[in-house]
C-alpha cells in the first residue's frame, strides 16, 4: 500500500493539489494510505499572550479538523485510509518522524505559496526557496510612503 504525506495550510489550494493525483472515474482505484498534516497559521503574540497553551493546541486540532474534513471525506470514499495530524515543530523533523512510523513514503507539499514569505521545507532535500517578492515589494512600500509624504 503506497503511502503519501500531505501538508496543508488552506483547504481549496490543497483540494486542487490533491484531486488531479487520485484515480479517473473509470479506474479502479488503489487504497493507499494518507496522512494528511494541517499547518495551522501563527497566532499573532497578542493572541498567544492571552490564551493558554492548552486553548493554543485545541484551537490548532479544531484548525485543522476543519481544514482537513473535506479532503480526508473525498479520500475515504476512495477506499483509502486516512490519518490527520496536527503540525509542530520543523516540519523536516515531522517528515523523518512519520517516515519512521509508515515506511517510505510520498511527500506532497499542498502549502499555498504567499508572496514575500519563505515557507519552511518538509524534508531535508527539499530546497529553500527564496521569495522573490521581498525586496520588490519592500521598494514599492517605500516608494509609496515616499509619494504620500512629499504631498
Amino acid at each position: 500500500m503506497e503511502t503519501f504525506i500531505v501538508y496543508i495550510d488552506d483547504k481549496q489550494y490543497a483540494l486542487q493539489q490533491v484531486i488531479p493525483m487520485l484515480p479517473a472515474n473509470g479506474q479502479r482505484p488503489q487504497a493507499a494510505n494518507w496522512v494528511l498534516i494541517g499547518c495551522p497559521p501563527r497566532l499573532n503574540r497578542h493572541t498567544g499572550r492571552w490564551l493558554t497553551y492548552a486553548a493554543q493546541k485545541k484551537w490548532r486540532q479544531e484548525w485543522t479538523q476543519e481544514t482537513t474534513s473535506e479532503l480526508s471525506q473525498l479520500l475515504q470514499s476512495g477506499g483509502n485510509t486516512v490519518n490527520v495530524r496536527v503540525a509542530h515543530g520543523a516540519l523536516s523533523e515531522l517528515t523523518k518522524q512519520i517516515r519512521g512510523e509508515v515506511g517510505p513514503a510520498r511527500v506532497i507539499d499542498a502549502r499555498r505559496p504567499k508572496m514575500a514569505v519563505n515557507l519552511d521545507p518538509v524534508t531535508s532535500e527539499q530546497p529553500q526557496e527564496k521569495s522573490t517578492w521581498a525586496v520588490p515589494s519592500g521598494v514599492l512600500a517605500m516608494s509609496a510612503a515616499i509619494v504620500m509624504a512629499s504631498e
